[in-house]
Formats: C-alpha cells, sequence, structure tokens
C-alpha cells in the first residue's frame, strides 16, 4: 500500500505540473540577453507534429524588426540522467494559433525542424517572422524515477536581439562618431549607457558624440525593447591621439628630417596652437602660434648645438580641453 500511494502521489504530482507550463506561456518570456537559470522538466507528455515527449516545458518570445534574422538557441544540460547516463533533450520553435488553447497539441504550428541532443549544443534556424510571437517547447523522455531533468535554456540572435554600431569605429580626439541601432521593434527610442558627456540625439536610433579623451576605447550600449524585453547592444570607439610627435630631427640639408615634424597640428581646429622649445637651461629658443612653419633646428637664424631640447605643445582646441604634450626632441648632426 505505501508504494502504492508514493506511486499515486508522483502521478498527481506531475499531472497538477503538467497544466501550470503549458497554460502560462504567454507569460513564460525568454529573452535574449538574460542570465541563464536552471530548468526542471516536470510536465506531463506532449506530442505535436515531430515533437512528442514525457515531460514538456513551454516558453514565448517575441521577434525584432530585423527582417531574416536568426535564431540562436542554447541548450546547456544541467542533470538529466537515468540507467543510460545522459537523456536527450529536445526542442522545437512553434507558433501558437491566436486565441487557442496552449495546453492541446493541435494548437500549434510547427515552424522549424525537430532538435535533439544529449549534451549541451546551440541550435539555429531562420526564416522566423518580425515582430511575430513563438513558443518554444522543450521535453525529454526522461522517467522521474531516476531523479531531476535540469537545464539551462538561452536565446540570441538577430531575429531576438538589436545590433549598433559607430561609425567611424576609430576616431582621432577632436572628431566625432556617429553611433547607430536596429533591430528592436517599430517605433523604438534606443538610449544610449552611459550617455557621453558631449553627444546629441540626432533621431530614435542615432546619437553624435565627441570624445574629450585620447587613448581609450569609450564603451557605450544601445538599450532597445523587443516584445516584453529589455535588449542592449554594446559598442566601442578607440580615440586615437590627434598629433604624432617626431622625437628628433638632422638639420644638415639632405631633405630628410630637416624639420622638426609634428603629423596632424596642421588641422583647422588647432590653428591657436602653441609650440614652444627650451633648452636644457629653460631658455626659449623657439615658439609658434599654430604651426605653419617646423622648426629647423634654430634660435633666430643661428644653428643650435646637437643635444636634447625640451617642447611644450598646447593644441587650444575649440570647446575640447586636451592636456599640453611635453616631451624631448633631439637634434641630430
Amino acid at each position: 500500500m505505501k508504494h502504492l500511494f508514493l506511486a499515486i502521489s508522483l502521478v498527481l504530482f506531475v499531472a497538477k505540473a503538467m497544466a501550470q507550463p503549458c497554460a502560462s506561456v504567454a507569460s513564460n518570456v525568454i529573452c535574449a540577453d538574460a542570465e541563464p537559470s536552471t530548468e526542471q522538466l516536470v510536465s506531463a507528455p506532449f506530442n505535436t507534429g515531430c515533437f512528442s515527449y514525457a515531460m514538456t516545458n513551454f516558453y514565448s518570445f517575441h521577434t525584432g524588426s530585423t527582417p531574416n534574422g536568426i535564431l540562436e538557441i542554447g541548450l546547456t544540460h544541467q542533470d538529466c540522467d537515468d540507467f543510460s547516463g545522459d537523456n536527450p533533450i529536445g526542442l522545437v520553435v512553434a507558433e501558437l494559433i491566436p486565441s487557442a488553447d496552449p495546453c492541446l497539441p493541435a494548437s500549434y504550428n510547427i515552424i522549424g525542424p525537430c532538435f535533439s541532443s544529449d549534451s549541451s549544443t546551440v541550435f539555429y534556424m531562420g526564416g522566423l517572422l518580425p515582430e511575430h510571437d513563438y513558443v518554444i517547447l522543450v521535453g525529454s523522455d526522461h522517467d522521474p524515477l531516476f531523479g531531476i531533468c535540469s537545464y539551462d535554456l538561452q536565446i540570441a540572435g538577430t531575429s531576438v536581439d538589436i545590433l549598433a554600431g559607430t561609425s567611424p569605429f576609430q576616431i582621432i580626439l577632436g572628431e566625432s562618431s556617429s553611433a547607430m541601432a536596429q533591430g528592436a521593434g517599430s517605433g523604438t527610442t534606443y538610449t544610449w549607457d552611459p550617455m557621453p558627456e558631449f553627444s546629441e540625439i540626432t533621431s530614435d536610433s542615432t546619437m553624435t558624440f565627441y570624445p574629450t579623451q585620447e587613448g581609450q576605447t569609450i564603451a557605450i550600449s544601445a538599450i532597445g525593447t523587443i516584445g516584453d524585453c529589455t535588449v542592449n547592444a554594446p559598442i566601442f570607439v578607440n580615440i586615437l591621439s590627434p598629433i604624432s610627435i617626431y622625437n628628433a630631427l638632422t638639420p644638415n640639408d639632405d631633405n630628410i628630417d630637416d624639420t622638426w615634424t609634428i603629423t596632424g597640428i596642421d588641422r583647422p581646429v588647432f590653428e591657436a596652437a602653441v609650440v614652444s622649445v627650451f633648452d636644457r637651461w629653460g631658455q626659449p629658443v623657439f615658439k609658434s602660434l599654430g604651426y605653419r612653419t617646423p622648426w629647423d633646428g634654430t634660435n633666430n637664424g643661428k644653428y643650435l648645438p646637437t643635444g636634447a631640447y625640451y617642447y611644450v605643445i598646447e593644441l587650444n582646441a575649440y570647446n575640447l580641453y586636451i592636456p599640453p604634450y611635453v616631451g624631448i626632441v633631439s637634434i641630430l648632426r
């Protein structure tokens, strides 16, 4: 009697669990970018099309506005063992007929092939309609007498995520870059996190920003919504130094490095730059507003001796603070 009672209790428990997953499929939403959580298969048999398993769970998801996007379904086995080892877990993507009972197998239109694996894997499928609702059915023939059947399920890909990028992705300090996003639901206004200090929103899906520090990589996330899901995509912009400073000049009239080269300082944004050079005692030997005439290693028309000289370059860019460049330039003969 005791064993019979346990068996009946197990059947009642499975039957009770069966109704909940299918009945709540509309609210059991799975989102791209979501942290994985371990799920357990506890429901009763379900058979529709090529999908037929003793235990079944149900998940709904909504596609974004990207046409012909790719869906990636990541399945990670946690514990689904029986006497023969890992039990295969199967899944399929289906469409629930509007207003139909989600617990009736005939209410589903199978969209793609039925996948199955006894190990962790990623399944891919395309052809999903944009801005459309779908269901993922996950099942197994695992016997509950051998314990739980648990797994992690994640989705990703262009059909359920957003795409973002910058143009250009590598800029010189003093220039601007534009960030763009797409793939969220129609009518979405994207947000950006963090919002750069000097930036402007130029449309619902674009933003232009003006970096203020060189030698860094700016990381920003574009954020949008797909159905009930908030998704984001990272973008990166490399900020390069606006000028390149040579560390020596050889004023010997051979037309090779006869003057001191500072690449990029002739850009209009630096027309108010001040370039100063000092000898080892701190006495000025060259000073220029702008750098239209490069330094030729002289002071008041007289050649300076071989050695190291110290420079300070103040770019004085309008509306952009750039710390002075300080270093050593050598005269070699």
